[in-house]
């Protein structure tokens, strides 16, 4: 397996199997849970067995015979690739739990939350520790270890940061996308492969969620979604749009994030701050297929005068690279945006454990004008020191003081700074 990628999850999901009885990775279908797997597999000093339920066969021996099949590597580790295939089979893993807590026995993937499928008295809360896996990161991709939040704790932000990319150049990241298996494709067959990718994810693994939603209406939903990246997601107007409810809109929202289509970015509600605006930011986490979807052209983007489009595609694209670094970071932070009642708006704010905030501005401009920066001076202004950076992420080649804790910056210091 040398010539696969590293992935900077890996050394977590070890950690996790040292503790924990079961580990869990969840994530959208092609992202790579498998390959991670046999990786994690490939390097165990102990005794490792591989059983997907993607297969037919395997898929009966566990659901005729859940206690045996969870005995296949009585003292080794069993990985289970597509745990959810089974829904019955959650039951007798509590059982082999409770009974047994020794660490690393079970390592279980899923592309649907099991949640969703796994009936209520199978609960494993308390059993199972998860982790989120996700498309490449831009780290992975350039062999880099790339922890945003770690490299400005560490006090990295300086006017020496210099960047080779320009506005072309992330489009050009934007377009080729995150999912392995399609960043490997000519560009050419990309769109055949996310045509495939999109109608086959709404049509067998929907099944598995629910049979009472609509797949053309769920496509129509993730496409407005995709072209509305960057603002905050109003339920009913963009349900509106499709003829949906407001009540369907939102089950169909949750349904796309349990198949780990979208993301949402929840409102910052410190107490520190008063008569926050409570609407959540939904996001695409692959950038490729939201331009896809939105039959946006990469050469409209690169254009300054016509690729007004790439402001909110660059900003879910950020958001995305800060959720993959979330899994490995060694800093613990949970990601949001702000927007108060009299139009303040910050498009992400990432909140460290002991309460002191990073925020950030995306633009897809090169230049960053008094503007860019209002807010988060206002920000600065009512937190003071909690406040740890604020950063404006632009198409600029080059890192800019901008007076205190604030700093313009291009937006490939996410992946190399840290």
């Amino acid at each position: 397996m040398s010539d696969l990628l590293p992935r900077h999850v890996q050394g977590r999901v070890e950690e996790l199997l040292g503790v924990f009885p079961v580990v869990e990775l969840v994530g959208a279908r092609q992202v790579g849970k498998s390959t991670l797997a046999a990786m994690i597999a490939g390097e165990s000093v102990r005794s490792t067995r591989i059983v997907t339920l993607d297969d037919a066969e395997t898929r009966t021996a566990a659901t005729e015979d859940p206690r045996g099949f969870l005995r296949l590597e009585p003292e080794g580790l069993l990985i289970i690739d597509e745990f959810q295939r089974v829904p019955g089979l959650g039951l007798a893993l509590k059982a082999e739990i409770d009974a047994d807590r020794s660490p690393g026995r079970y390592l279980l993937t899923g592309s649907v939350t099991t949640s969703r499928v796994q009936p209520a008295a199978d609960s494993l809360a308390g059993r199972v520790v998860g982790t989120r896996i996700f498309g490449f990161s831009q780290g992975e991709i350039a062999g880099k270890e790339d922890d945003f939040v770690v490299a400005v704790l560490r006090g990295a932000l300086n006017g020496d940061y210099r960047s080779e990319l320009e506005r072309g150049d992330y489009v050009d990241l934007l377009a080729a996308g995150s999912m392995p298996e399609a960043h490997r494709l000519p560009q050419r067959f990309q769109a055949d492969w996310l045509e495939s990718y999109v109608s086959r994810l709404l049509g067998r693994d929907l099944r598995d969620l629910s049979r009472l939603s609509d797949p053309q209406r769920l496509r129509s939903l993730l496409v407005g979604l995709a072209a509305t990246q960057g603002t905050e997601t109003v339920v009913t107007r963009i349900g509106n749009e499709i003829n949906l409810s407001a009540s369907t809109t939102t089950s169909y929202l949750e349904l796309l994030r349990a198949l780990y289509l979208v993301d949402r970015l929840p409102p910052w509600t410190p107490n520190l701050l008063k008569r926050e605006v409570g609407r959540s930011k939904y996001f695409l986490t692959d950038s490729a297929l939201a331009i896809w979807l939105t039959r946006t052209r990469p050469d409209t983007l690169k254009d300054l005068v016509r690729g007004s489009a790439l402001g909110g595609l660059l900003e879910a694209f950020v958001a995305a690279e800060l959720m993959r670094q979330r899994t490995w970071s060694a800093e613990r932070f949970t990601l949001s945006h702000y927007r108060s009642p009299e139009g303040r708006e910050i498009d992400l704010i990432l909140e460290l454990d002991d309460g002191g905030v990073i925020a950030v501005e995306v633009k897809a401009a090169a230049s960053v004008s008094a503007a860019d920066t209002k807010h988060l001076r206002w920000l600065h202004e009512r937190i003071g020191d909690r406040l740890v950076a604020g950063i404006v992420l632009t198409t600029d080649d080059r890192a800019r003081s901008l007076g205190g804790p604030l700093w313009a910056l291009p937006v490939s210091a996410l992946w190399e700074l840290g």
